[in-house]
């Protein structure tokens, strides 16, 4: 995924989770493969992703996002 469907992805996340009260499930790298979190984006910051549980993702770390 580059970086402008990223980009349209997530702020179409973030237009679910903030209206419709919707969650999209995020694959992020890490150093041991993948990790799979489904949860709500309530923000976006520069560098990071704001999640309804409190935590963030690295940007650059987002692979996929799927909506639910």
């Amino acid at each position: 995924m580059n970086v402008e469907e990223k980009e349209i992805k997530l702020k179409r996340a973030l237009i679910l989770g903030n209206f419709y009260h919707r969650q999209v499930k995020i694959v992020k790298a890490i150093h041991e493969g993948y990790e799979t979190i489904i949860d709500t984006i309530i923000g976006l910051k520069q560098d990071l992703v704001l999640t309804k549980d409190g935590g963030f993702i690295p940007r650059k770390s987002i692979k996929t996002i799927y909506q639910l």
